[in-house]
Parts: structure tokens; sequence; C-alpha cells
């Protein structure tokens, strides 16, 4: 009797060593998986930098259309008498600075959540994003300076959210996936605004303004509000 119960109870020991073995084993690729996911992708992203964005956007338009009188759509029919050059000079100022801040903004927040998830912000894998990113963008940036120093204006906003848009989709395999969704958005309101010119400041809107503030909710709500 006496034996039967110690065979019972080495089998016990021996069956709770084997799970708690399995546990841990479980738990350690578990951690191997995250560090690799950490290493081979940027995971410092922040839905608060793209509703951000997304509002800064939304306040340059609203200055350009106030200010300098370019229409939502073609049928508005208020006008400010802003000579041309000077509305080319403010929509400059006014994109160039919404795109300043909207940096600063992206490096500040990634910065202190890499921290907080222990990823070195500047490390190979960054700098890899931001060539993949930049590259399109650079090439954009230089297309869009040659329309206008052609003066053809009408396609300008739809070549910058093409290039925007093709950026993202570029990017989206170094970061989290569904980024390229993102992209897929710009480059089909680029498409359209190529089709429907004259409500270039509409689609820009839209885009970089309610596009980015969708997709920072929806990102918060999916990676963040349970961390």
């Amino acid at each position: 009797m006496c034996i039967c119960i110690a065979i019972s109870v080495f089998n016990f020991a021996a069956q709770s060593t084997f799970y708690m073995d399995k546990i841990k084993a479980i738990q350690s690729v578990n951690e191997i998986k995250e560090l690799m996911e950490r290493s081979s992708k940027f995971v410092s992203l922040s839905g608060l930098t793209g509703v951000l964005v997304g509002i800064y956007s939304l306040l340059g338009a609203w200055i350009v259309s106030r200010v300098a009188g370019i229409q939502f759509i073609n049928q508005a029919s208020y006008q400010v008498a802003l000579p041309q050059e000077q509305k080319l000079t403010l929509v400059l100022a006014v994109a160039g600075g919404v795109l300043l801040i909207s940096v600063v903004t992206a490096f500040l927040i990634s910065y202190y959540k890499s921290n907080k998830v222990k990823q070195k912000l500047f490390n190979k894998l960054t700098y890899r994003i931001i060539w993949n990113f930049g590259i399109p963008l650079f090439v954009g940036g230089l297309f869009c300076i040659a329309l206008l120093c052609n003066q053809n204006y009408g396609l300008t906003s739809s070549v910058m959210l093409l290039f925007y848009g093709l950026s993202l989709v570029n990017v989206a395999k170094y970061t989290f996936s569904n980024v390229a969704w993102l992209g897929y958005g710009f480059l089909i309101l680029g498409l359209l605004d190529a089709f429907f010119e004259g409500n270039g400041l509409l689609f820009w809107t839209i885009g970089f303004g309610g596009l980015h503030i969708i997709y920072g909710v929806l990102f918060y709500l999916l990676y963040e509000k349970n961390k």
C-alpha cells in the first residue's frame, strides 16, 4: 500500500514537473518570438501620432481655404482676391509647416514609445524604414515642384496623395502590416483626385486629415488600448 502511494506521489510530481517545464518552454518561445518581432519590425508607432497628424492637416486645410480662398469643391462660391503667386506661396508654407510639425510629433511620440518597449529608436531597421519611406516621398515631392514650376496645378494634390500612399505601402513590410491599407486608401483618393480636377483640397483634406485620424483611432483600439 505504501509502495503504491509512493509511486502515485512520484508520478504526480513527475507530471507536475513536466507541465511546469512545458509552460516555461512555451513562455520562452513567446519571449523569443517577441524579441524577434521587435528586432524585425518597427513597433514604436502610435495611434496618437495618426490622430495628431490628421488634426494638423485639417487645420492646414482650413487655413488655406479661409486665407487663400482655395475651394474645397469646384462649385464653392466664395473667393479671396489674392494673386496666384501669393496663393501658391501660402499653400506651400502651410504644407511645409504641417509636414514639419507632423515629423516632430512622430519623432517625439515614437521616441517615448520606443523607450517604453525598450527598443532603440535609431537602428538599422529605423534607417531602412526612413529609406523605403523617403524615396517615393522625395520623388513625389520633386514631381510636385516640377508641376508647380510649369504651372500645372491641377494634379499636384493627386501626386502628393499617390506618392504618399506608395510610401506607406512600401514601408508596411517593416512595421505593422495594416499600414499598407492606409496606403491603399491614399492611392484610391489620389486616383479619384486625378479624375475630378478642381477638388484637390477636398481630397487632400479627406486623405491627410480624415484617413490619418481614422487609422490612428483604429490603431489605438487594436494595439494600444489594452496595454
